[in-house]
């Protein structure tokens, strides 16, 4: 990859992940088109540009949005010339158990964790094939590979995510289309803190016991967390491999869990160190 004369769309980028991967690929030198589905909290990304000396095209992007994916992608490829690497990393959390959790908060979760990437898909891979090349690189999460207590919606639109590209994948390396998916661990940032569901209601219900021993484990992992820089470092490697690889875990911690589960044919070790964390 040729950074000055590389387009890189990038979603969810008014904080966190898309944040910093904004600045990174604008630093080194990338067309960068940062996108967000609220234009109102793009301030902290117009200062962490001007800091860096960097600049990207700001845009409204709303990855749940059949529209807004489909002509904002469109105007993105007219204006710039096409794109050559998606990131896709907008995504939603929703904490809580099944019971709890009502089925509008699993569609939203999948709407917006897996469909978003869809569109997204929808909309630039008619481009890639024609052009014989381009690059998909998806935020997924460990959540994406292991089932968590209490992150029962999440981890089923992660865990779609990888099953979704993993699939596509080698249809679309037919193409000259590369796929990849990180999955990080704990990142410091307000992710979690913006995550939706029941996990700010009072410490009563049949849940608060388990609850509250899984939040102390969930705080414990977090004291450990990488930063969003360390990921948007990542995601410019992956852009910038020849051969990129369909997975990547970002850490050594992720990377170990990741190995037991493969291992695990019959989920009984797995369910046994979950089973500690409520």
């Amino acid at each position: 990859m040729t950074p000055a004369s590389t387009t890189v769309l990038i979603t969810g980028c008014s904080s966190g992940i898309g944040l910093a991967a904004a600045v990174k690929f604008a630093r080194q030198g990338c067309d960068v088109v940062a996108t967000m589905r609220d234009l109102d909290r793009s301030a902290p990304l117009h200062v962490a540009l001007h800091d860096a000396g960097a600049s990207a095209d700001i845009r409204v992007l709303d990855v749940a949005d059949d529209d807004s994916v489909a002509n904002g992608v469109a105007a993105i490829i007219s204006d710039h010339d096409g794109i050559d690497v998606v990131i896709s990393n907008a995504g939603i959390g929703i904490d809580g158990t099944t019971e709890e959790l009502s089925i509008a908060d699993f569609r939203a979760s999948f709407e917006t964790n897996v469909l978003g990437v869809v569109r997204l898909l929808h909309a630039a891979m008619p481009g890639w094939r024609s052009k014989g090349s381009g690059r998909l690189i998806a935020v997924s999460s460990v959540a994406g590979a292991i089932g968590q207590p209490f992150n029962d919606a999440y981890c089923m639109s992660k865990f779609g995510l990888e099953g979704l590209l993993e699939s596509f994948a080698p249809v679309a390396a037919q193409f000259g289309v590369h796929v990849s998916v990180i999955e990080p661990g704990p990142v410091a940032g307000v992710f979690v803190d913006k995550s939706r569901g029941p996990q700010q209601q009072s410490s009563e219900g049949p849940y608060a016991g388990p609850r509250g021993r899984f939040q102390a484990v969930q705080d414990g992992a977090f004291d450990a967390a990488q930063t969003n820089e360390e990921i948007a470092e990542f995601l410019w490697g992956i852009a910038t491999e020849d051969d990129p690889k369909l997975r990547y875990q970002t850490s050594e911690l992720v990377q170990r869990m990741v190995g037991q589960k493969l291992k695990d044919m019959t989920g009984e070790r797995l369910l046994a160190m979950t089973s500690r964390w409520v």
